[in-house]
């Protein structure tokens, strides 16, 4: 490996430790395990060897909820996504994005700084001397929408990269896979000559997350000179705004929705939320809040009512173990995530709470084993290892036949539950 290729690695650190935390279904062991590779710049391929690997890497769809709704998401091996993860960065080394660019941005790029800043930014946009009206754009189905051509076509694309994208693009049918860190960081990118019609007509009065900006202007046929700027600089790169999320906003529609201020102690946003049924503020409070008995009753009926904030609820549970109806609220969330209607949602759901239950031998306990047996038939490996710790956790290594490698691995450096956990702690 060269010496080049090993600082790309060890460079990409600490971007990589973000997208940990944002895996549809976390591994029982990947993470610590690419990590490792990471830093030491062993067992990842170089770039040449990225997209042999991706032509042969198993691929499976995956049903998440996205909001209200939910989305089928191609699922890659971690090796994969650590390779495609590196070949961004280093594609990206010398990509300067625009200053309003909050999301994903930079290699050393923070989720909760980033749309904390995002959230002021807007808060500045829409409380100046002379309240502006502010033109939302957003790109309709944004990551499953963009198409080869524009990414080959980008300046910073290098050979790798594009050999491994366009074998992503073969497997999977699309180029950006939902939700990824890598995939994130080139939308961000792909998205710059836009950032520049919009800076042309704005200066630097607006702000983009993701897919979406936000543009202050004085009156609305300001707004529709840049929305069709934009849209038609879109076109050319094959994709289009979205009519239904492209709207012409007052100054108090902002500071009441995407900029709201949620910040604050966590069981006061809890409260506001549970008034509201506000989910932004759920996904606040949540990751922030000490263990209360309220908290933790609520949540089984939380996560049937917007199963998005699973992720989170687990991420409390895990903090939350030693105090009282832990461990009634995990069966409850079990009970309700094995029997999802529709089915399809239950592997996403059962992953996630296998993940809480491979962390602590009694909620493994509390997993029927028909169910633990029903995962652990799964074509997905993340879920069917994650089903293989958990059995092993609570019935022992005897109980498990034909274990896969990496959890018979685990199970003779002694099957310790705090020997390379999954991640409970997420941004989804």
């Amino acid at each position: 490996m060269s010496s080049r290729w090993s600082d790309d690695l060890r460079a990409c650190l600490p971007s990589f430790r973000q997208s940990l935390l944002t895996g549809w279904l976390p591994d029982a062991f990947a993470d610590a395990e690419l990590l490792d590779a990471l830093a030491s710049g062993t067992l990842l391929p170089s770039p040449g060897e990225a997209a042999p690997m991706i032509a042969h890497a198993p691929v499976y769809p995956l049903t998440v909820p996205v909001g209200a709704r939910t989305r089928t998401v191609p699922l890659l091996p971690a090796p994969v996504h650590a390779a495609l993860h590196t070949l961004t960065e280093r594609a990206l080394r010398d990509h300067r994005p625009h200053p309003s660019v909050h999301s994903a941005a930079r290699t050393d790029w923070d989720y909760r700084r980033a749309y904390r800043a995002r959230s002021e930014k807007l808060t500045e946009l829409a409380s100046g001397r002379t309240p502006p009206l502010v033109q939302h754009l957003d790109i309709e189905d944004f990551g499953a929408s963009v198409g080869l051509g524009a990414l080959l076509a980008a300046p910073w694309m290098t050979a790798e990269l594009a050999s491994a994208l366009t074998e992503v693009r073969r497997r999977t049918g699309q180029c950006l896979i939902h939700a990824t860190s890598w995939s994130t960081r080139l939308g961000a990118a792909l998205l710059d000559p836009l950032d520049q019609v919009v800076e042309r007509h704005a200066a630097d009065a607006w702000a983009r997350w993701s897919d979406g900006w936000h543009i202050a202007v004085r009156e609305a046929a300001e707004g529709d000179r840049i929305r069709e700027a934009v849209a038609q600089a879109l076109g050319s790169m094959g994709l289009r705004l979205s009519e239904r999320k492209t709207v012409l906003l007052a100054p108090g529609e902002i500071t009441r929705g995407v900029a709201a201020d949620v910040s604050g102690p966590a069981d006061r946003v809890w409260r506001s939320a549970v008034e509201r049924d506000d989910v932004r503020r759920y996904r606040y409070a949540i990751v922030r809040a000490a263990p209360d008995p309220g908290i933790t009753s609520a949540l089984p009926d939380l996560a049937c009512r917007h199963p998005a904030l699973l992720p989170r609820a687990v991420h409390y549970l895990d903090g939350a173990t030693e105090t009282g109806g832990a461990a009634e609220t995990f069966a409850a969330l079990w009970a309700w995530a094995s029997r999802s209607k529709p089915e399809g949602e239950a592997p996403f759901r059962c992953g996630r709470l296998l993940v809480l239950a491979a962390r602590h031998e009694e909620l493994a306990r509390r997993v029927p084993r028909p169910d633990l047996d029903t995962c652990r038939r799964s074509p997905v490996t993340g879920l069917r290892e994650l089903a293989e710790r958990v059995a092993v956790t609570a019935h022992g290594a005897d109980a498990v036949t034909r274990l896969s490698p990496r959890v018979r691995d685990w199970v003779r450096r002694g099957a310790a539950v705090r020997d390379r956990p999954p991640q409970a702690a997420t941004y989804l």
